[in-house]
């Protein structure tokens, strides 16, 4: 058994029903999906054996997350890869971010957010169905609730964290939501209101790399 035989599984057993929801780029554990100006992305995360022994997993077991990513609101995360001129994020430069958990008990394990995937691998379709099932009744649904810029300035003003569900940015207020909400207003054609975001973002330190200024806060997103 290795990490090799998961992706061949992954490769036939969930490929075929993101393609027919609409994914398009894959790599061996990335697949997005392109809706206008967001990106929806879904990762299959592997662990070394350092961390799978921290964890007590074996090193072909998996986690499931998912991540949207909005083009037309700046990244700070540096360059955003591209495939055929289209941006593939990975799911942790992503500012929306959630994850799966499997359905079924598994007594070598807890946790609910990972598959255990025994050392024998006896038990991986098992999981790699549980897996495709929690992406197109969860995971699809998730990603829907991210669709409007005013949906994502609900969540940024009203929502908590949730480390269950979603996540990715800050506590509530936190520089971070300053960031988003200043992009997200500024998107929505609010520019008084996001200057007030982008002051607040300022002030706060945190993105002396990418702006200075509110001017230059609005001159990224043109």
């Amino acid at each position: 058994m290795d990490s090799k035989v998961v992706n061949r599984y992954i490769r036939e057993l969930i490929r075929p029903e993101l393609k027919a929801k609409g994914f398009s780029k894959f790599t061996t554990r990335n697949s997005w999906r392109y809706r206008g100006n967001v990106v929806d992305v879904v990762n299959f995360q592997s662990f070394n054996s350092y961390n799978a022994d921290v964890m007590g997993v074996t090193t072909y077991s998996f986690g499931v997350n998912l991540g949207s990513f909005h083009v037309d609101i700046p990244t700070e995360h540096g360059n955003i890869k591209l495939k055929s001129d289209l941006p593939c994020p990975e799911e942790f430069q992503c500012p929306f971010r959630g994850g799966l958990q499997r359905t079924f008990e598994q007594r070598e394990l807890e946790r609910k957010d990972i598959w255990f995937v025994k050392p024998d691998g006896s038990n991986i379709e098992e999981c790699i169905l549980d897996a495709k099932e929690q992406i197109l009744n969860r995971g699809l649904a998730w990603f829907e609730n991210l669709d409007t810029k005013e949906a994502i300035r609900d969540i940024l003003i009203n929502k908590p964290e949730s480390m269950d569900e979603l996540w990715g940015f800050g506590r509530n207020p936190s520089p971070r939501r300053s960031y988003l909400l200043g992009y997200v207003e500024l998107k929505l054609g609010n520019e008084s209101v996001a200057r007030t975001h982008f002051e607040n973002a300022i002030n706060s330190g945190c993105f002396s790399s990418a702006f200075n200024t509110v001017d230059e806060a609005i001159a990224r997103a043109l």
